[in-house]
């Protein structure tokens, strides 16, 4: 019998030691049994960073959502035929949404969803899983960015050429979704100086000053960026696209002090693939302090570490990324990132990177680099570079047996503990080529 076990010994005058714990030194065991499982539950993601990951399948029209533990914990349907039970009136010509690129408020309340074919907008209440709004926000609605201090969300349109507003107030009773400015993009530029061989919007975040850093695209060579004030609705620094042809990616610093912006380079099937390019600026004085290569193909994400360490940026058509010190802005490390790597997320803690892999049959980007052989997402350890796992999605096939999914956008949001479970329903959606009629990092 083990040393440790209550004495069974009928004897109360026996001379052998108690092994009876009191009830103090019972209490004392059970507070450090806690406390050691609370230790444990933080080195793996548990409650104290609990999250979730929103992956965008823009093939079937479906959001999934996993859990800290990376089970699948709920699919949102945004297809036509869904999202009509919100706005009537929703019928795209493509018979498809196309959920593109995501974004969530400062507390993960809801959750923005520009959807590229749908020309709109889909905002969707985080907790309760319901879809609250779908707005007309323009063709090609390719990105929504809600402004660091919610009170807006901005969304880039690329077939309209302009920049939405969706203003906001989340913290009324019952807050509502309209459609505020709409700012064409084309007389924004007409006094800089320069000549832009595009005026379609891609993708934008904010500086500390709440200034939105605006790519422009779609094609690979036309690309350009500026600086757009919401509150006045001006330029208030644009870069000559000949030295700065930025077109996918924005992050900042910790501190805010400077931005970094990429641009996929040059590459097709009948061209020599080249390298992409990334950027560096001091966010006070608009000056390019730094121009770098990707080296991979068409860069595409990059996103801050939440430690505020470094970048991850990743090649698309290379399959592989870079790791840049955000200090130095130094290339310390790279990145076996999976197969098509697209848009990235880290989780809270800054354990796990989620990276989205694009699947057989792309709706956006170039063919060439952007087919990948199984849709879903890369889990990868940030602290070693090594995959953790990979979270397929659930294949479906039209009517030819042809894989229709397409993982794009991804997000990661804190959790309450009130998300409710909802159930993967079948799709429904009409196929149509029409869905990709506006894609980003294509041949001019």
């Amino acid at each position: 019998m083990s040393s440790t076990s209550p004495s069974t010994s009928p004897d109360p005058a026996s001379d052998a030691p108690s092994t009876r714990r009191t009830p103090l030194v019972l209490l004392a065991v059970l507070i450090l049994a806690a406390l050691v499982a609370l230790a444990v539950v933080a080195l793996v993601g548990g409650t104290s960073t609990d999250h979730e990951v929103w992956s965008l399948d823009q093939g079937t029209d479906r959001i999934h959502i996993y859990d800290a533990d990376h089970t699948q914990v709920a699919v949102i349907d945004v297809s036509p035929v869904a999202l009509q039970a919100v706005a009537p009136d929703f019928d795209p010509e493509a018979g498809r949404t196309v959920p593109h690129m995501i974004d969530f408020d400062s507390q993960d309340r809801y959750a923005f969803i520009a959807a590229t074919a749908g020309a709109s907008t889909i905002v969707v209440d985080t907790v309760a899983r319901e879809v609250v709004a779908v707005l007309p926000t323009g063709g090609g609605s390719h990105m929504a960015a809600v402004t660091p201090d919610d009170s807006a969300v901005w969304v880039a349109a690329i077939g309209a050429q302009q920049l939405v507003e969706i203003p906001l107030d989340l913290d009324a009773d019952e807050p509502t979704f309209e459609i505020g400015r709409q700012i064409d993009v084309e007389p924004l530029l007409a006094d800089t100086g320069y000549d832009y061989p595009s005026f379609s919007p891609v993708c934008h975040d904010y500086d500390g000053d709440g200034r939105a850093w605006v790519t422009l695209g779609p094609g690979i060579e036309q690309g350009g960026l500026f600086v757009f004030d919401p509150a006045s609705a001006e330029v208030v620094h644009a870069y000559d696209p000949t030295e700065v042809r930025a077109n996918c990616g924005i992050g900042f610093t910790d501190d805010d002090t400077r931005a970094v912006a990429n641009w996929s380079g040059i590459f097709g099937a009948d061209v020599d693939d080249g390298e992409g390019e990334w950027y560096v600026f001091d966010t006070a004085s608009f000056e390019l302090l730094q121009t770098a290569s990707s080296d991979g193909v068409d860069a595409h994400g990059v996103r801050l570490t939440p430690d505020g360490d470094a970048f991850w940026q990743v090649n698309r058509g290379s399959d592989d990324g870079q790791i840049i010190d955000a200090d130095s802005f130094q290339v310390v490390g790279t990145l076996d990132a999976g197969d098509t790597p697209d848009i990235l997320d880290f989780s809270p803690d800054g354990r796990f990177a989620y990276i989205t892999q694009r699947g057989p049959n792309p709706l956006s980007g170039d063919p060439h680099v952007a087919v990948g052989s199984e849709a879903g997402l890369l889990v990868v350890e940030v602290a070693t570079g090594e995959h953790v796992t990979f979270l397929p999605t659930p294949e479906i096939t039209d009517g030819d047996g042809q894989v229709l999914n397409d993982v794009h956008g991804v997000g990661v949001r804190t959790t309450t503990g009130d998300e409710r479970v909802v159930a993967a329903a079948p799709p429904r959606f009409a196929t149509s080529t029409a869905a990709t009629a506006f894609t980003c990092h294509v041949p001019a």
